[in-house]
């Protein structure tokens, strides 16, 4: 009787593991973007502060995930790396399509074009000197982010 008792546990165990495993995978992000921006030379702080300030906030109104943001720590003159002037980021959607409207909503809100629109075409304010876009897929059921709605 002991040995039919674990059996069935095992087994609900098991489809228990299964069905969360499944779960967990439905809800993996869909789609990412890897952005890597070159700033004015000295000005790769003032870029970092106003995402910080500003820019995030603005994304996140209009439902695009802040993965992360990140200053590198060494130069890599091989991918076009400079620790004093690169700024890094990834946001987070749950498609392609859905990135297409969203970042378009949020590049028509009033205040990005107050905050960045306006400040970039400013030659005498510009903190960019030029930005890379790299889309990326999940890739398993191993990520640990979960992406706005």
């Amino acid at each position: 009787m002991k040995w039919k008792i674990l059996a069935v546990l095992g087994v609900v165990f098991g489809v228990s593991g299964i069905g969360w495993g499944y779960a967990q995978q439905s809800n993996a992000a869909g789609f990412y973007e890897l952005r890597i921006y070159t700033a004015q030379p000295g000005k790769r702080d003032a870029l970092a502060a106003r995402f910080a300030a500003r820019t995030a906030a603005i994304y996140a109104r209009h439902g695009i995930t802040n993965v992360g943001y990140w200053i590198p720590q060494q130069s890599d003159p091989e991918l076009g790396i400079s620790a004093e002037n690169t700024f890094i980021y990834i946001r987070g959607y749950p498609s392609k399509a859905e990135r297409d409207k969203r970042l378009n909503a949020a590049h028509d809100d009033p205040e990005f074009g107050e905050v960045v629109t306006k400040q970039e075409a400013n030659p005498a304010t510009t903190l960019i000197v030029k930005a890379h876009n790299i889309d990326m897929a999940p890739n398993g059921t191993y990520a640990a982010i979960t992406i706005t709605k």
